[in-house]
């Protein structure tokens, strides 16, 4: 991931996550009608993990930690949130302090297509072991080598990896791409085959693809390994 990506996410911390804030009225409104999917995708990945009681979950960049401390809410035993901006990771730890669960959440900061992550390494941050759900949500919209990156999520699993990817759209698309240009964050965008394709190469071994019409497109990617 380019470290231009790393600077937006820890300087944008605050605003990132107020994306999930139910706020006032109006802002709930305009969240829920603008930024849908984000809400959709969330229904989905929690949906397609369960049952999630007992379960140890990685969380690869878990950002604020919003889905990290949901999993633990619902009874996983073990939640491992892996960020590389220090910002959103302090948002993650308060958040999982508000919400009781910090006895189950681990929070690493650490870029995860660098990180050592073999079993046993012993080195502090080193995320070990492998898990029962693997998530990335919200990451290959930044990610220049998502094969990889698959990749590297399957090999730390041995249930279900869950992934989002943006998909391309006439409008939504150009604008977010303009958006974080001027914000010097580049952003990629997919279709339905590069997901099927990228899970392939990457070991999928059962695939699923579930479109989100919403709030310029995307797909979920739900594979067993």
């Amino acid at each position: 991931m380019d470290n231009r990506t790393q600077r937006y996410f820890h300087q944008h911390a605050a605003q990132f996550d107020s994306i999930y804030h139910e706020g006032k009225p109006i802002q709930r409104a305009i969240n829920r009608v603008l930024r849908k999917a984000i809400y959709e995708r969330f229904a989905i990945t929690f949906e397609q993990s369960e049952p999630i009681a007992g379960k140890q979950v990685l969380d690869v960049g878990c950002g604020s930690g919003r889905y990290a401390v949901e999993f633990a809410r619902r009874g996983a035993a073990r939640v491992v949130g892996l960020d590389y901006a220090a910002g959103m990771l302090q948002l993650a730890r308060e958040y999982a302090t508000a919400a009781g669960v910090a006895g189950r959440c681990e929070f690493v900061e650490g870029d995860f297509t660098s990180l050592a992550m073999h079993r046993g390494a012993g080195a502090p941050g080193v995320v070990e072991d492998s898990f029962d759900v693997v998530i990335a949500i919200g990451v290959f919209d930044y990610q220049d080598r998502p094969v990889e990156f698959l990749k590297r999520m399957v090999d730390r699993c041995r249930g279900r990896v869950i992934a989002t990817f943006p998909g391309r759209s006439l409008l939504r698309m150009r604008l977010r791409q303009l958006r974080y240009w001027l914000s010097d964050c580049p952003v990629l965008f997919y279709s339905e085959a590069d997901v099927r394709r990228i899970a392939a190469e990457a070991g999928v071994k059962t695939v699923t693809v579930i479109p989100i019409r919403s709030s310029g497109t995307g797909f979920v990617l739900v594979g067993d390994v």
